[in-house]
């Protein structure tokens, strides 16, 4: 991946209006205090209430959401036009992992493992569905975070279908690379390496130490993801962007070239209706 500087004046976040789903803790959490910080406001999507103090904000307002419930979806990006009259941003960022482990990957149960590609891969592709269609009128479009994972690029042994899943986001976000060139609807991949969260923290303490030594010692921190998240939100100029947060490299991006546009993000919201 090449380095990307991006172009055009920033998107300035002051004012705009977000969704972030799983966002009471870990990536989601520093995304929503981050979002905060640039003078943003945000809708925390989640099936647990935030409990943090740093989400305790006039700022930040709680919405129930079960991401593999369409209209739980839904009813966050209404509580935010309810709100605060505007809908700029989209993070797609509850996830599971399913389990980390060695073990032969199918001992997992056909629940569990769909489960992973329900809230991992589905719901991000509904997130970005809904979150484009409610944007299709912003005077100013709108962006779309869709959180990945290095897993979705590189192959993981210990968990393949949640590589599977992370993969395909990464894909489904290249996709949209022209049609958000052509509707001002952007929206953008994050794919940090391993990451200090529950979601992390819930594996096996030797999976963890495994984990670790493999990528240089020490797991990302949240806040460095946030940061790449605002990168991404902000650069006018990345559109079907992926960007890889790791410990060693720190930020770096893919950005796609110009493909033929598909069309209007309006005639895409008529269609759905």
């Amino acid at each position: 991946m090449a380095q990307h500087a991006g172009v055009g004046e920033q998107w300035d976040l002051a004012g705009k209006v977000a969704v972030v789903t799983g966002g009471s803790s870990g990536i989601g959490k520093a995304v929503a205090e981050a979002l905060v910080q640039e003078g943003a406001r945000v809708v925390v999507a989640d099936l647990q209430e935030p409990t943090s103090p740093e989400l305790k904000s006039s700022a930040i307002v709680f919405s129930k959401c079960d991401v593999t419930r369409a209209e739980d979806i839904a009813a966050a990006i209404a509580t935010a036009k309810k709100k605060w009259g505007r809908f700029d941003i989209m993070v797609n960022n509850a996830g599971i992992s399913g389990g980390l482990g060695f073990a032969f990957p199918f001992q997992q149960s056909a629940a569990v493992w769909r489960k992973v590609v329900d809230i991992n891969l589905t719901a991000v592709i509904e997130g970005t569905q809904q979150a484009i269609c409610a944007m299709a009128d912003n005077e100013k479009g709108g962006v779309v975070i869709n959180v990945s994972s290095m897993g979705g690029l590189l192959p993981m042994p210990q968990s393949p279908v949640y590589a599977a899943a992370k993969a395909g986001v990464v894909n489904f976000t290249r996709s949209l690379a022209a049609f958000g060139k052509s509707n001002g609807i952007r929206v953008n991949a994050i794919c940090p390496t391993f990451t200090d969260t529950p979601l992390v923290r819930e594996s096996p303490d030797e999976v963890v130490e495994g984990l670790k030594r493999a990528i240089g010692g020490s797991l990302l921190t949240p806040p460095e993801v946030a940061r790449g998240v605002v990168e991404l939100a902000t650069d006018p100029g990345l559109a079907g962007a992926v960007m890889r947060v790791t410990v060693r490299g720190g930020r770096d991006l893919w950005q796609p070239s110009t493909a033929p546009s598909p069309k209007s993000a309006k005639s895409h919201v008529a269609a759905r209706l």
